[in-house]
């Protein structure tokens, strides 16, 4: 089988550089040329822009392009013939004997073994690190299942993946943190001290206050100053990212490796870097210019600076303070510095959308370590708003008002969280409906695609309750048997392992849960229709050959919907 329609698309490459080289057409982007399946299997199986793009940078116009692409094109050995059509696309349609050969590839599972294009290859994914300041909240979820879903699309695709989790245990915000807790353990001893503005207002920490109450008793209202925020700060620390983690595991997101900001000040990393930029030329003392927006008071003062404008960057970037402390950014750029060093082929990092000013510095940082601006791909992901009684829920992270990961999945489970967060492109804004994803109808995609599995086991299971199974050594090879519909979804299954492929390639699972959807929506067709006609159902008891023809392609659709489950990791029930 292999993944043809990489072949295919490897094979209009060449024939471009083809084109190019002798001079017949103007220099193109490869990357505009898009080959997909038909959506309509009447005109081609396949159908690709190639053609639209390529004539119009044609120079010889005595040079017959589609009679050159036909003489070629014979040497692909799964392409009946083509046709272009009048808007320029070109409709490619297959061999019958290639489309029941590959799937049979499916129906053994054998086409897993040609997805790895990052074979020999290691990856590093980090993704939600969001600070231990408190519980995970609806905002860190999408990041959380689209990190999870693209790890175990890389992991499909042959990368060796590692998930981390950088855990920001340093700064000022932990000091708050620890502030904020101690205020919440006075105020059990009736002490008359509020939380200042800027501090941390969620209940969450009167709970782990009264676990420091429950332990020490009143210990900690006599201790020194110094000693007792330190004790507070661990105390909070280790509590709020056990919650983190036992959050996450509730939507079975786990990590391979957690990274302490405080391990990386103590390792001195810090000063490698140092060194690495100081070689390079990139650091001065200098006076940055007022930040824009910046309503505060500003003092002009001079600084440690990278010069990332000679970068990726549209100013230079501040590494150490007037006072001698690192900035933020300098952390966390000895920490990419760290993960440059561990030998990975590519870092993969995901953020909220409020970090998108944040990436041309760090792409500026990657830059200037490894020479390589493609090493490090930041994708972030757009905003969740919640959706009840179709009305939005009003959350604000000031108040301690927000909406935790805990209290979603306790509403809806783990299936919708998984389906929906990764349904679109991240970079598009999510409504999510905390009524509707629990709705048990075809307006509920999730439901919707676990119900075709569900159905699909259903017919399998009573043709096996009637003695209909398929040998081991069964040759399938009577597509005669199959409907108009049925063959056309087989189609689109075949196709399957280019969508791995591209799904992994371009960073978009949601591709994943488009196709997913589609051929769901055709099975839920045929069988519908199989209500009025005889020839579409599945079992024929007259005509066990037919039958298991049919239980064949069922087996093997069965097989492409338990493959990407198990990539979104939602279940695959039986029954429904």
């Amino acid at each position: 089988m292999n993944n043809f329609i990489k072949d295919l698309s490897d094979f209009l490459f060449d024939f471009t550089d083809f084109l190019e080289s002798n001079k017949f057409i103007s220099p193109i982007n490869k990357k505009q040329i898009s080959i997909d399946y038909s959506s309509n299997n009447k005109q081609g199986d396949l159908a690709t822009n190639f053609y639209l793009i390529v004539r119009r940078k044609i120079i010889n116009e005595n040079f017959n392009i589609e009679k050159e692409l036909n003489d070629r094109i014979k040497s692909i050995e799964f392409i009946d013939h083509f046709v272009v059509s009048k808007n320029g696309f070109i409709n490619f349609f297959l061999k019958d004997e290639f489309v029941l050969r590959s799937l049979k590839e499916i129906y053994s599972k054998n086409f897993l073994n040609y997805i790895n294009y990052g074979a020999d290859r290691k990856i590093n994914v980090e993704f939600v690190s969001a600070n231990p300041t408190g519980p995970l909240h609806i905002a860190h979820i999408r990041g959380a299942v689209f990190g999870d879903v693209l790890s175990s699309l890389y992991t499909k695709t042959g990368f060796d993946v590692t998930r981390e989790y950088y855990v920001n245990d340093a700064g000022s915000q932990i000091d708050k943190l620890s502030n904020s807790l101690l205020k919440r353990y006075l105020q059990l001893f009736d002490k008359k001290i509020e939380l200042e503005e800027d501090e941390y207002p969620g209940e969450y920490l009167i709970d782990i206050a009264k676990k420091i109450k429950n332990e020490d008793g009143d210990k900690w209202l006599n201790f020194q100053q110094e000693e007792t925020i330190q004790y507070f700060k661990n105390f909070a620390l280790k509590n709020i990212l056990l919650s983190i983690k036992s959050d996450l595991e509730l939507i079975n997101i786990r990590f391979d490796k957690f990274t302490h900001e405080t391990e990386i000040e103590k390792s001195k990393i810090i000063d490698e870097l140092f060194s690495i930029l100081d070689e390079k030329k990139l650091l001065y003392e200098g006076i940055l210019e007022k930040p824009k927006g910046d309503d505060s008071d500003w003092e002009p003062r001079e600084q440690l600076l990278f010069r990332s404008s000679k970068l990726l960057d549209n100013e230079d970037r501040a590494l150490k303070k007037s006072n001698g402390e690192w900035t933020y950014f300098a952390n966390d750029a000895a920490y990419h510095l760290d993960k440059c060093k561990r030998n990975f082929d590519r870092l993969v990092n995901i953020w909220g959308s409020d970090h998108i000013g944040y990436i041309p510095r760090m792409n500026s940082l990657i830059k200037a370590i490894k020479d390589d601006e493609t090493y490090l791909n930041i994708l972030t992901c757009q905003i969740v708003s919640l959706i009840q009684n179709k009305q939005k829920i009003k959350m604000s992270k000031r108040s301690g008002n927000f909406v935790t990961l805990a209290n979603v999945h306790s509403k809806v489970g783990k299936d919708p969280i998984r389906y929906y967060m990764i349904s679109t492109k991240n970079e598009t804004a999510i409504d999510f409906d905390l009524d509707a994803v629990v709705e048990k109808n075809k307006d509920n995609k999730v439901f919707y695609c676990q119900y075709a599995h569900a159905r699909a086991s259903s017919v399998i299971n009573k043709a096996n309750e009637l003695g209909i199974k398929i040998k081991n050594d069964y040759n399938f090879s009577a597509i005669q048997n199959l409907s108009d519909e049925e063959v056309k979804l087989i189609k689109k299954l075949i196709c399957y392992p280019y969508l791995l492929y591209q799904s992994s390639y371009y960073n978009e699972p949601h591709r994943l849960i488009n196709y997913l959807e589609e051929i769901s929506s055709d099975f839920h067709s045929i069988w519908n229709k199989g209500k009025d006609n005889e020839s579409l159902r599945f079992i024929d008891e007259k005509n066990a050959e037919k039958t298991i023809s049919k239980i064949f392609w069922l087996e093997s659709f069965r097989v492409v919907l338990k493959d990407i489950f198990s990539i979104i990791d939602i279940s695959a029930p039986e029954t429904m």
